[in-house]
C-alpha cells in the first residue's frame, strides 16, 4: 500500500539522516565531503518534515471528523 511505502521511505530517510549526522560528528570527512553531507542532510530533513506535517494534518482532520460525529 502507498501508506506503508511512505512509512518505509520515512524510516529509511530518518536512518540515512542519522548516518549523515554520525559521519559529520566523527569529523573524518574533508571539508567538501562535509558540505555535501550537510546539503544532503538538509534535503532529507526537509522531506521528513513534510512527511510529519502531512501526518499531523491527517491526525487533526481525523480527530476533528470524529469530534463532529460525536456531536451529532
Amino acid at each position: 500500500s502507498r501508506q506503508m511505502s511512505k512509512k518505509i521511505k520515512f524510516e529509511e530517510s530518518l536512518s540515512e539522516l542519522e548516518n549523515i549526522v554520525k559521519q559529520l560528528e566523527d569529523g573524518n570527512c574533508s571539508l567538501d565531503e562535509s558540505i555535501e553531507l550537510f546539503k544532503k542532510g538538509i534535503e532529507i530533513s526537509g522531506e521528513c518534515k513534510k512527511t510529519l506535517d502531512n501526518a499531523r494534518q491527517t491526525v487533526i482532520s481525523l480527530t476533528e471528523a470524529e469530534a463532529e460525529e460525536n456531536d451529532d
